[in-house]
């Protein structure tokens, strides 16, 4: 059922795309991009519906009449072997990820599956972050999440959007990687995907590890890739990687600076051109929708930053923006840490704010995190340096080192959005794309500067048969030793975090006709209804303006 369903998904996700792709080619690059550009249509889908309905499976199954209809207008280009490729080898690689894997701990059991969940029983509400402050800052994927379940697939349908956007784009990359070998063109593009499908493989090979971290890096790396082997001269081609831009930070919001890369894609391009593409009025609208969105949860632009909430609306908590602000930026700079040393050595603790302040942190971030965060780099970094020693072996003659302003460019908006990440939210995975682009750039602006003898095409068709061992194995090795007596097999364990996968037990509560969930232990999960992981607070209020529900405090 689960193969036959992740087949089903890519027929119906992937035509979405037309949308935002041309018609111009037939290949596993074309489809999984189109897919990309069908989720990214999705999920706006999603967010503008849900301002009107809850997404249940009734409206979410009306939204799938538009696939249907362009499989049935565009025969051409989906009854074809190649596309019937494309949807193979996606279920094969969706299938092994998801197949009796963990969701994300403990991220989706405190909020994204409770509010999927939200979403798939209510239209928005308005102030949903005075019930869990998780909700203000929520991720574009729990839309798709959301949007996923309907008639065909069920609740099932929610698990799909991370393995999605994970297939897509390392099927994306190793159909670039094999053509470009076969025609022997050893590019900066090809070795900035030669680098970054390197680390997919090390470590974004687990779905259990998504969240909303992992996709919104395989989109940064997607976006990457796309704009190094964009045709400047098509601007249809710089729209849609402009699509791309806010569905990454939708997605998470710490990848701000990909934001940047516009004015790299914009530079050649004049103001007149850009107007005339719908693409950038979707851009436009989907913004507005999404800001409209943050304010209605939580009464800001941008959860929890106190200088874009608007304290004059009566459902904004801006004590509780201001508390969680700090809360967050300490958390990511080892504040735990911090507390666990003062603890240990009987001395006095400061307050987050001192702790803040003139890299008061770094010491004790680093103890911990600065160690972890090596511990991924440098084995992935020796091979790298490996592989460029192989490259001596197989050079005719090393060319000249030249200094391109394009790649130059690239470098340094990665070493500031990487010194950015540092200073701001260093932890590894809200920020890893940043380094390891800048990484993948270092080494592929080196290694273009060989020149192989044809004996080159042998070692790089190795290395894409290596990275998809390595994920097939590493997934094949889970499910082999996993317990496969539970609740829901073979799907993923998003019921509950205990090895049965029931339903967790709940206190009820009732605010003005609105149930609302607490789990006496563990974690809400994809429960019954409106859920919170915290205790109510005893200040939190709910009332009814025409058909929709504001939760807000005395």
């Amino acid at each position: 059922m689960l193969i036959l369903q992740s087949f089903l998904i890519l027929i119906l996700f992937t035509p979405l795309g037309l949308f935002l792709s041309n018609e111009n080619k037939k290949n596993l690059d074309y489809f999984s991009s189109q897919l990309l550009y069908g989720l990214i249509i999705l999920s706006f889908i999603a967010l503008f519906l849900n301002f009107f309905f809850p997404l249940n499976k009734s409206i979410n199954t009306l939204v799938l009449i538009l696939p249907i209809i362009f499989l049935i207008k565009k025969k051409d280009i989906y009854f074809t072997k190649q596309f019937f490729l494309f949807l193979i080898f996606s279920t094969i690689i969706i299938t092994l990820l998801i197949y009796e894997s963990h969701v994300y701990r403990p991220d989706a059991g405190l909020y994204h599956l409770p509010y999927i969940k939200i979403l798939n029983e209510e239209k928005i509400l308005f102030g949903l972050s005075n019930l869990h402050f998780r909700y203000g800052h929520i991720s574009i994927i729990q839309y798709l999440s959301a949007i996923s379940n309907n008639i065909i697939f069920g609740e099932n349908g929610i698990v799909y959007a991370q393995a999605l956007i994970a297939s897509a784009v390392m099927i994306n990359f190793f159909s670039k990687i094999y053509e470009k070998n076969k025609r022997q063109k050893y590019d900066f593009h090809f070795f900035f995907l030669i680098s970054a499908s390197i680390f997919i493989a090390y470590k974004m090979n687990r779905y259990s590890e998504y969240g909303n971290d992992a996709p919104s890096h395989f989109l940064f790396f997607f976006l990457i890739s796309e704009m190094l082997s964009l045709n400047k001269t098509e601007v249809k081609s710089i729209a849609n990687n402009l699509v791309l831009i806010p569905f990454i930070i939708f997605n998470k919001i710490t990848l701000l600076l990909s934001i940047f890369f516009s004015v790299i894609l914009l530079k050649n391009t004049s103001l007149k051109e850009i107007l005339k593409l719908k693409r950038v009025y979707f851009i436009i609208i989907f913004g507005i929708f999404w800001i409209l969105k943050n304010i209605i949860v939580s009464g800001c632009v941008l959860y929890p930053v106190k200088s874009l909430c608007n304290s004059s609306l009566f459902w904004t908590d801006i004590k509780e923006v201001e508390s969680v602000s700090f809360e967050n930026e300490a958390w990511t700079k080892g504040w735990p840490d911090y507390v666990r040393s003062i603890n240990d050595n009987d001395k006095q603790e400061v307050s987050k704010e001192t702790y803040l302040k003139d890299l008061f942190w770094f010491p004790y971030w680093s103890q911990i995190h600065l160690k972890k965060i090596l511990g991924i780099l440098l084995p992935y970094l020796t091979f790298l340096i490996i592989l460029i020693l192989l490259f001596h072996t197989i050079k005719k003659k090393r060319k000249k080192l030249i200094i391109d302003k394009t790649f130059l460019s690239l470098i340094i908006l990665m070493f500031i959005s990487t010194l950015f990440w540092l200073l701001k939210v260093p932890v590894f995975r809200y920020g890893y794309s940043y380094i390891i682009s800048l990484i993948c750039f270092i080494f592929a602006y080196l290694a273009m500067h060989y020149n192989f003898k044809k004996n080159a095409k042998k070692l790089f068709n190795i290395l894409i048969i290596l990275f998809i061992t390595i994920i097939t194995t590493k997934n094949l090795y889970r499910i082999f030793y996993t317990n496969n007596d539970y609740n829901n097999h073979p799907w993923p364990k998003y019921y509950s975090m205990n090895d049965e996968n029931q339903l967790t037990n709940f206190n009820i509560n009732t605010l003005e006709g609105k149930i609302i969930l607490n789990p006496i232990s563990g974690y809400c999960m994809y429960s019954k209804k409106i859920c919170t992981n915290y205790k109510i607070d005893n200040k939190l209020k709910i009332k009814k303006i025409n058909s929709y529900y504001f939760f807000y405090k005395d």
